[in-house]
């Protein structure tokens, strides 16, 4: 009688060398010995008749067959924590988690609608917030590490869906009395070359805007502050150490408190920034995530008419 199915240890042996690129760092997450990840890698691809590693230095490269052998293994768990979870919630526990992946700008709009308002009206469920650049957030949607992602200007990818996106414009953050706030608005970005500017690192969707920004109006900003926290960013304003670029939403407290102001500017990149809310694409949600996601659609970011 002919064999069905794959051997579930040597698929399980493969996604590992998958994601962590080497036999060694495979043998390492799985506390084994080099030789027996090998051996099951050699085995699988005996069974399926093709050729599923490249070496490539010190590495491996994943052939086109690979490829499709590592879409089948996030398919699969994906479908088996959906099973799990729909089986909970046919308890009436509700129980699970929805993992969320978001740049750093969306953090008050998370803890406000994620946090205050849907975790309350389940507390059963463990809701995980991480943040992430624009390069790591559709990363990790696109192999199952996060439900839910919310990212500027992300790359594209084939395997993540924008749910819905909305506009965000960007606008120059300053404090109140700064002499650009004397100026003409909406201000054109020359105006701001005179002054130091705090940017984001590179592989986030703001600072992806403002390079694309700087080649489209033909200037370049002086920048002495390049960080991967918007945290930082906002403290170094505050200090009156220079301004930077951010959407009004990243510092509504702020402004409500009267510590910072947001300048619109006549920039048609900065005017047409988006944020996107994305999901894997072909991925089934759990309810409990369904209802996270329609909660994010209906308020913060995604507010307002489409």
């Amino acid at each position: 009688m002919q064999k069905i199915g794959l051997n579930e240890r040597r698929l399980h042996y493969f996604s590992a060398v998958a994601e962590t690129g080497s036999i060694r760092g495979a043998a390492d997450r799985l506390n084994i010995e080099p030789s027996v990840v090998s051996r099951q890698i050699h085995q699988l691809e005996s069974e399926l008749g093709v050729q599923l590693l490249q070496r490539h230095g010190r590495g491996i490269v994943p052939t086109e067959a690979a490829k499709l052998v590592i879409n089948h293994c996030r398919e699969r768990r994906s479908s088996e924590a959906l099973l799990l979870t729909q089986i909970s919630e046919l308890k009436g526990l509700e129980r699970g988690e929805i993992h969320i992946v978001a740049g750093e700008g969306f953090r008050e709009e998370l803890v406000r609608w994620v946090l205050q308002d849907f975790s309350q009206q389940h507390p059963k469920l463990v809701v995980t917030l991480e943040f992430a650049n624009a390069v790591d957030t559709v990363r990790m949607l696109a192999s199952d590490q996060a439900h839910i992602g919310l990212a500027y200007r992300p790359p594209i990818d084939p395997a993540v869906r924008t749910v819905m996106l909305r506009k965000q414009p960007m606008c120059v953050i300053t404090w109140p009395g700064h002499p650009l706030t004397e100026k003409k608005q909406p201000l054109a970005l020359g105006d701001v070359c005179p002054y130091p500017v705090g940017l984001m690192s590179n592989g986030f969707g703001l600072s992806n805007l403002v390079k694309l920004a700087q080649y489209h109006d033909r200037i370049q900003f002086e920048s002495n502050l390049v960080t991967n926290s918007i945290a930082t960013l906002k403290s170094y304003v505050k200090a009156h150490l220079g301004v930077t670029f951010l959407s009004s939403h990243a510092v509504a407290n702020e402004i409500a408190e009267g510590t910072l102001v947001a300048l619109r500017t006549r920039s048609e990149v900065f005017e047409s920034a988006e944020a996107h809310l994305m999901v894997r694409a072909g991925r089934q949600l759990s309810v409990a995530a369904e209802r996270l996601l329609a909660m994010l659609k209906q308020k913060a970011v995604f507010d307002g008419p489409e």
